[in-house]
């Protein structure tokens, strides 16, 4: 094969078929070989007359060597040499490389949705152990929520109360009502050091729990988060009470998502919706650790102190994890959720976590969409691999892959040594390694600016271009982490 400068492919129109390897982007110009339609993973501008990529020799030679693309990174141009994006090397005064893409790629967005909020519902405060929440959780709070997917409320529960609770957790430590936390299953999982957790449903935890037992009937919050049109279906919640020992205990890199088991005759599940982490530590200082980070991508990461009677609200597939912990630290979470038969629950909650390829993930996500319909046509011409951005469901992946070493790093500090911590280690390795064989070079790359871009001032670009800032102001618009419920009142 000819070793020039750039080689061409010349990408077929619809019906795919063989891909030429051209010296030029030239009808005329001399052919240096083909290759299969099934190796490339780009966007043609043009799908009926089809249009030009061009590529290095050493991305050809991947290409030639692989029976599916891995790390080229190319430009798609069409009849008039349109170039959808481009990164070039940083230079000797930049630390990064940049990256810009033309705007039109990208859709004409509608304006964002308004994000209005509901009338409280009515309820009697008398019988609320939350009621504070009610004053507590501002309208900014709620919008904040639906944005950006989490949000943090101050003084939520009052100091009287957090004391009570830290008093039910200490007995039920020393009473034996606790397990120790684990990863995965009871026989498959890797135990977290110094964390122990229980339920008001394990052996004898209820009667030694009265309080907490009140607030897992409350409604307070059930009905301040129903304020959201689209958490309007919310009806029930479940609490899980845990204890921090200290001595660096953590919890590894997680998400809460997911449907719950069949119960009863009714088939009925339980589709997790909502996350609210009450934190019950008096005096709590930096160096005891134990915060909470998100990472609400494409944002950075967000590192939260579990101050005593803060509330933290996120969106279950946020991925989160607990930093390490030298104090004895209490919280307790809510897991708030709408109850539907599992036929339903299918149609709502799609699951992509498991998968490495961010376009396959894309497509499984367009496809279960329009089944719902629920597609936008905006996100639906939003060009592959892109569009992986404008997917709240496939955030999780993204964020595995753009700090694979943190969730590493994580999942080694917060287990106990063993074999189980061995095999789970090496299958989070492969996971990554996975990924970066599935996905294109420069997409990856572009994962990996984001979060840093997303902070910074807009840059000056040429007309028509987009730099990650902008893109990651364009995911955060039009992406937001909650989609509306199915029969969700509107405004």
């Amino acid at each position: 094969m000819c070793q020039s400068a750039t080689h061409w492919l010349v990408l077929p129109g619809q019906g795919g078929g063989i891909t030429e390897v051209r010296s030029a982007p030239e009808e005329d110009a001399p052919a240096v070989g083909t290759l299969p339609d099934c190796l490339l993973r780009v966007q043609v501008p043009h799908p009926t007359t089809g249009g030009w990529c061009r590529i290095s020799p050493e991305d050809l030679q991947r290409l030639q060597a692989y029976s599916f693309l891995k790390d080229a990174w190319v430009l798609v141009d069409g009849e008039s040499a349109r170039r959808v994006g481009f990164w070039k090397d940083s230079s000797e005064d930049e630390d990064t490389p940049e990256v810009e893409f033309e705007s039109s790629i990208f859709p004409s967005w509608e304006e964002a949705t308004s994000q209005c909020l509901l009338p409280l519902e009515e309820g009697d405060p008398s019988e609320e152990r939350l009621q504070s929440l009610v004053a507590r959780v501002s309208d900014e709070a709620l919008i904040h929520l639906l944005q950006y997917g989490y949000a943090i409320v101050d003084n939520a529960l009052p100091s009287e109360l957090c004391a009570t609770l830290r008093r039910e957790l200490d007995t039920l430590l020393e009473q034996g009502q606790m397990w120790d936390s684990q990863s995965y299953s009871l026989n498959e999982g890797a135990v977290h050091h110094n964390i122990c957790e229980t339920t008001l449903d394990y052996l004898e935890a209820r009667a030694h729990a009265p309080t907490f037992a009140e607030i897992e009937k409350d409604q307070g919050l059930l009905r301040t988060l129903r304020r959201l049109p689209a958490l309007r279906g919310l009806s029930m919640q479940h609490l899980r009470l845990q204890v921090n020992r200290g001595n660096g205990g953590c919890y590894t890199m997680h998400t809460d998502s997911g449907v719950s088991e069949p119960d009863g005759a009714d088939d009925a599940v339980q589709v997790l919706r909502a996350t609210a982490l009450f934190y019950l530590n008096e005096g709590w200082q930096e160096e005891h650790g134990g915060e909470l980070r998100l990472y609400p991508y494409p944002l950075p990461p967000v590192r939260i102190a579990p101050l005593s009677g803060r509330l933290v609200l996120f969106e279950p597939r946020m991925v989160h994890e607990v930093l390490p912990n030298f104090h004895m630290r209490y919280c307790f979470t809510l897991w708030c959720a709408t109850s539907m038969t599992s036929s339903a629950a299918s149609s709502t909650f799609l699951n992509v976590e498991t998968m490495t390829d961010f376009e396959a993930a894309s497509s499984a996500c367009i496809n279960f969409r329009r089944s719902a319909g629920t597609l936008s046509p905006q996100l639906e011409s939003v060009p592959s691999p892109l569009r992986s951005l404008f997917f709240s469901e496939v955030r999780p992946l993204l964020v595995r892959y753009v700090f694979r070493d943190c969730e590493l790093q994580s999942a080694c500090r917060s287990h106990d040594a063993g074999p189980q911590k061995d095999l789970m280690l090496q299958g989070i390795s492969q996971y990554h390694q996975k990924m970066k064989e599935l996905n294109p070079a420069w997409f990856r790359l572009l994962l990996e600016l984001l979060p840093s871009a997303a902070t910074e001032p807009v840059r000056a670009h040429d007309h028509g271009r987009l730099g990650p800032s902008e893109l990651a102001q364009l995911v955060t618009q039009h992406c937001l982490w909650w989609e509306h419920s199915p029969g969700a009142t509107a405004c």
